[in-house]
């Protein structure tokens, strides 16, 4: 079943990569450039998974998943964090925002295929 997924980074080479690869798997992606215009395509499109950078301008992926966990239209949508700073804290502040998990950078097509299919549940 086709599912939309919303791909926020702030480098549009990732979203390009993260956008074919979504494709490829069968899926429809949409991108956006930084956690604001992520937030409003969240609530305007309402996609079925989110893949969120946390280093990012104007506003980072932390405060954007927080308030897409904190709108009514748009707490359902499941957010996994992309990154390459895989710490602790930001383990941690991923999860006090509402992530329910983590993708490396960079990320491979079966890597990314698998954590589509575990959040989503697809069979």
């Amino acid at each position: 079943m086709l599912k939309t997924i919303l791909i926020v980074d702030d480098s549009a080479m990732i979203r390009r990569i993260v956008s074919q690869l979504v494709q490829q798997l069968g899926h429809q992606s949409i991108a956006a450039e930084n956690g604001l215009q992520g937030y409003e395509l969240a609530v305007e499109i309402r996609p079925d998974m989110i893949i969120m950078d946390i280093e990012m301008p104007v506003m980072d992926g932390f405060e954007a998943t927080s308030r897409i966990k904190a709108d009514q239209r748009t707490t359902h949508i499941p957010v996994a964090f992309f990154t390459a700073l895989g710490s602790e804290e930001n383990i941690q502040q991923a999860k006090d925002a509402g992530g329910i998990g983590f993708l490396n950078k960079p990320i491979c097509k079966e890597e990314l295929g698998q954590a589509i299919h575990d959040i989503l549940g697809m069979s």
